[in-house]
């Protein structure tokens, strides 16, 4: 392999109700402000920032801009030879920082099984067809 299998990304910031006012210091916000083209308000809710391939919210690589998710397909030793034949060439988790202001809800996620098939029939509403797996996993 001639590329380094170590680069930088940009991840992005999400802002939901429940997330802390950057004024309050939310660490989301603290984070996001070394990424480019992040517009800090300082009473906005910075609720979560991911990194990951997750369509909703992709990370790209910070030299080129490119999509992870199609770096990572292009180069699946990246991912290891394990975790492509378990999980198929895609990064398997959706790494989060959360800065909490309130209370969140309660969260259901399907198994795998269930979240590809309502994927499958819903990509409008069920963005991935990823479960949330427990650590052993």
């Amino acid at each position: 392999m001639s590329e380094s299998p170590v680069f930088e990304i940009v991840c992005g910031a999400q802002s939901y109700d429940w997330g802390k006012l950057g004024k309050d210091g939310s660490k989301v916000s603290h984070f996001a402000q070394g990424l480019p083209n992040f517009e800090y308000d300082e009473n906005k809710p910075y609720a979560e920032l991911w990194m990951g391939t997750h369509p909703s919210c992709p990370s790209t690589l910070h030299a080129t801009g490119q999509d992870l998710k199609k770096y990572l397909k292009a180069r699946p030793e990246l991912l290891g030879e394990k975790v492509v034949h378990k999980f198929g060439d895609d990064l398997p988790f959706l790494f989060k920082v959360l800065a909490i202001r309130k209370a969140l809800s309660i969260q259901a996620h399907p198994d795998k099984p269930l979240a590809q098939r309502l994927h499958a029939e819903r990509p409008d509403i069920y963005k991935d067809p990823n479960h949330k797996a427990s650590p052993d996993e």
